[in-house]
């Protein structure tokens, strides 16, 4: 896999439109040139009461009932029986900090496609879980026949020269036709994910989360690559895997009034403040368009490991913003500031955004790798987290927030 050379030139852009980039190709990715004069206008305030979630309904029989069927197993055991190793790397990036690649499968595969990215810094303020420091990854399946909907990567991340991971199924459990507790695929694009203590949320596009518990892992068998859960022996299967992951709970997003209803396209973690709160980023391919609608950005609260719902019982947004900034892949944010990732197609180099409440967005240009996704900030560390999704173009990478 070749790796072009890193390249810190930065690009800011202030007010108006964004013209694309004049690089054409992958010829030009060893010397990115010099990005096309472009403008952003500043961030407009959206009332973010206008934006809600509302829990759904839980699982808790049916886990319990496929808990009498299926042994549990614990995230220390996923990573005890990691079977995949990845290797340091040195992706194309301003102020890289850190990077690995996957292994050549898992880097190659177009069977998965990686999206989502948090850290055990979301999970805890001491930056480990379980005593461990770890990244999770997500992926959607492009399978239709079947479609294997989408897993999570659990990785050690102890040594970074050569990081051990394993894959788990995301699963949804659900009743048969007889009566009986099963579970089937999680069918969502998982663009972005946050660990949350022993939560982790995932976003599921037009709907709103889905909500699943990292105490409650089970262990199925992995020899149908074909199959999902109950099958005619009376074995549990998981596609392949050897451990799934059941959904606990979910969260329906609304919009009030005549507010389109909101792309839950990505997800990131604010710890700083007084209230932690994740951020949704939405993707909108015209985003950049000054007569259209631009792209969202929303805050919903924490209060511990869940959202924080008012007297209504519903979750509502405390900020909310429209920006012109297309593609957006990712979202997060630290103090006042939020970065957003922007894709540019499988050729060009990813951005970097950075704007605040007040001020206009910066973009620096062709600053990331191809295929840039979701964001996650390492507070203390000063890195944000993010992943690239291409087969053959795929690193899992930190930069230094300080360099943009």
């Amino acid at each position: 896999m070749n790796h072009p050379p890193q390249w810190s030139r930065r690009h800011v852009l202030v007010g108006g439109a964004v013209a694309t980039a004049a690089a054409t190709g992958l010829a030009a990715l060893g010397a990115p040139g010099t990005a096309a004069a472009a403008t952003y206008p500043a961030p407009v305030r959206l009332d973010p009461d206008a934006f809600r979630l509302t829990a759904g309904p839980r699982t808790d029989a049916l886990l319990h009932g496929l808990d009498r069927a299926l042994p549990r197993a614990s995230v220390r055991e996923v990573l005890a029986r990691a079977d995949r190793v990845g290797a340091a790397a040195t992706p194309h990036a301003t102020g890289l900090a850190a990077a690995f690649a996957w292994n050549e499968e898992d880097g190659n595969t177009a069977e998965w496609y990686p999206q989502g990215i948090s850290t055990s810094a979301d999970a805890s303020p001491s930056g480990r879980y379980d005593g461990r420091r770890m990244l999770f990854a997500s992926w959607y399946s492009k399978s239709t026949d079947p479609d294997k909907g989408s897993r999570v990567s659990f990785i050690d991340y102890s040594d970074p020269a050569a990081p051990r991971y394993r894959h788990v199924l995301l699963v949804e459990p659900y009743l048969d036709d007889d009566g009986r507790p099963d579970f089937r695929a999680v069918p969502v694009h998982a663009g972005g994910i946050v660990v949350y203590g022993h939560l982790l949320y995932v976003v599921d596009t037009w709907n709103g989360f889905r909500v699943f518990d990292l105490r409650r892992i089970w262990r199925v068998d992995d020899s149908d690559d074909g199959a999902v859960g109950r099958a005619t022996d009376g074995s549990y299967q998981g596609f392949g895997h050897a451990y799934v992951l059941p959904q606990c709970t979910s969260y329906r997003s609304s919009t009030t009034g005549d507010v389109a209803r909101l792309r839950y396209s990505c997800c990131g973690l604010d710890r700083s403040g007084g209230t932690p709160g994740i951020i949704i980023g939405e993707y909108n391919v015209n985003g950049e368009d000054a007569t259209g609608s631009g792209a969202r950005v929303v805050r919903f609260p924490l209060d511990g490991p869940t959202f924080a719902p008012a007297g209504d019982g519903q979750v509502h947004a405390t900020e909310a913003y429209q920006v012109f900034v297309r593609s957006i892949q990712g979202a997060v944010a630290h103090r006042d500031r939020f970065f957003l990732s922007r894709s540019n197609g499988t050729t060009h180099y990813s951005g970097l955004v950075t704007f605040t409440a007040d001020t206009a967005p910066v973009l620096a240009d062709e600053s990331m790798p191809i295929g840039t996704e979701d964001l996650s900030y390492w507070p203390g560390r000063d890195e944000v987290w993010t992943l690239c999704e291409h087969p053959g173009l795929r690193f899992v990478l930190a930069v230094r927030a300080s360099s943009f």
